[in-house]
């Protein structure tokens, strides 16, 4: 079943989405700081800023915000700025690598303070019912395929032994978008920043399969009780394939 595309979600939601960007480059200005002087900051984030707007009518409409995955899917192309900005720049793949997964580490501290603040516990999330529930929900809905680009994917109930719940992923929104923009080598680092989350985060997540290494699935699974590793350098990360430089 198909719905309406509205072609012009994003663009008129676009300062909103430029003021979320800026936000975010802010983590990176700190990262920045390590190999370059201001001028050349300012210079790169203004680069990255404006590779984003070019980038917004590339954003496919999966429902907006009726669609959880909306705000996934925006990250994605956030993201897509940062790489092929940093690539312009010089920034060897392996580098473009350890950089993003820095950036994400720092989003996720930040993310932790603001759970713990509101007097959530950051290392539960993934575990409590209601986010549960949503997820199921949205797994049924996205087997009806209402939006071309969106995920596919189905809940997957726990083994009671090695994980507590997860999902298979069968397409990707995020893959998808940056395989149709010749982007998809960079799609694995976006799949290690579930690996920043859940260690920084503190709750247990296991993976040994990813689309964008290659794979048929994303086995995503969530384990109580387990300490989820620093995936960067991910030489032991079993879900990643590629060879960096």
């Amino acid at each position: 079943m198909s719905a309406k595309i509205v072609n012009d979600y994003y663009f008129k939601r676009r300062g909103k989405l430029i003021k979320n960007f800026d936000n975010r480059l802010e983590i990176l200005r700190d990262l920045l700081t390590r190999k370059f002087n201001i001028s050349k900051i300012e210079d790169i984030l203004s680069q990255i800023k404006a590779e984003f707007e070019k980038l917004i009518p590339e954003i496919p409409y999966i429902g907006g915000q009726k669609n959880p995955m909306t705000t996934h899917l925006i990250g994605g192309i956030y993201d897509l700025a940062i790489f092929r900005i940093l690539e312009k720049e010089g920034f060897k793949f392996s580098e473009i690598g350890k950089l993003f997964y820095e950036y994400c580490d720092l989003s996720n501290k930040i993310r932790k303070k603001g759970l713990e603040k509101i007097g959530k516990d950051p290392s539960q999330y993934p575990f409590e019912p209601e986010y549960m529930e949503m997820t199921k929900k949205m797994c049924e809905t996205s087997k009806i395929r209402t939006y071309p680009d969106d995920w596919i994917m189905d809940y997957v109930e726990g083994d009671n032994k090695t994980f507590d719940w997860g999902f298979d992923f069968y397409q990707c929104g995020i893959h998808k978008v940056y395989k149709r923009l010749d982007a998809e080598k960079y799609t694995p680092f976006v799949c290690l920043s579930d690996f920043s989350e859940a260690n920084i985060l503190g709750f247990g997540f296991t993976r040994t399969q990813t689309l964008g290494c290659g794979d048929p699935i994303c086995d995503h699974r969530y384990v109580k009780n387990y300490k989820t590793p620093r995936a960067w350098p991910p030489d032991n990360i079993e879900e990643f394939k590629l060879k960096l430089d």
